[in-house]
């Protein structure tokens, strides 16, 4: 598949699809963390700042669709 031909597309992948996609990304980036020697307590970290920036994204109106 052409990752550019799937961006520009307006179709919206199937629920199940997206879940499952943020899974592989989620444990592809905790993967990467630990090979390059982050500490469970620094993924935590992460994603605790990354919980807050939706938080404060969310607060303002900005993840309303």
């Amino acid at each position: 598949m052409d990752l550019g031909h799937a961006a520009a597309s307006n179709a919206i992948p199937a629920p199940h699809a997206n879940e499952k996609a943020i899974n592989i990304l989620a444990r592809s980036l905790f993967r990467q963390m630990r090979d390059q020697g982050y500490s469970a307590e620094q993924i935590i970290g992460l994603s605790s700042a990354l919980i807050e920036l939706v938080r404060a994204d969310l607060s303002r109106g900005a993840g309303a669709q």
